[in-house]
């Protein structure tokens, strides 16, 4: 009779054990697997809109986004009859734009302040009754992980809001 040259080749229960703990870790592999391939890192946009004060604000976002992904963001504000020679003033949480690697806004805006919390852009009056602008920007690199509320409103000349809208962002790495 040949000597076995597999020194222990251990019970059902071992076997058993090894096997569960394979399929526990193909599991953990696939998850973030299907979830890239379903989408859920992003890029995903969303739209929110509000009318207020003769204002109607749209804004198409980034729902979901990771790090040097352009970050789509959309800000259009109509006002039936036009704005006249008044500027329009926008204002978007600086929280939103700290989390971008920025690079301009078409149109440029021709004044620009900040609170600390809220960054204002002044836009020049557009022909016609609708302004349409939009951020040329990627998620900044080394970004960590975050889901935060953010706003943007469309303020008054008075700067108090006239409509306002909020929306979700998650940030992946």
């Amino acid at each position: 009779m040949a000597n076995s040259t597999i020194a222990d080749a251990g019970d059902a229960s071992v076997a058993e054990r090894s096997r569960n703990l394979r399929r526990i870790g193909l599991t953990l592999f696939a998850l973030p697997v299907l979830g890239a391939a379903l989408g859920v890192f992003g890029p995903n946009a969303g739209h929110v809109s509000a009318t207020g004060s003769a204002y109607r604000l749209g804004v198409d976002y980034p729902r979901a986004t990771r790090s040097s992904i352009v970050t789509p963001l959309v800000v259009t504000v109509t006002r039936p009859g036009g704005f006249g020679d008044d500027p329009v003033i926008v204002a978007v949480d600086q929280g939103f734009l700290d989390r971008l690697d920025f690079q301009n806004w078409y149109p440029n805006p021709s004044a620009e302040s900040n609170d600390g919390d809220t960054t204002i852009y002044e836009f020049d009056p557009p022909d016609g009754d609708t302004l349409r602008v939009s951020l040329d920007a990627r998620t900044g690199p080394n970004q960590g992980y975050s889901h935060n509320t953010y706003a943007v409103a469309v303020l008054t000349d008075a700067h108090t809001p006239a409509a306002r809208v909020t929306f979700r962002t998650i940030f992946w790495p």
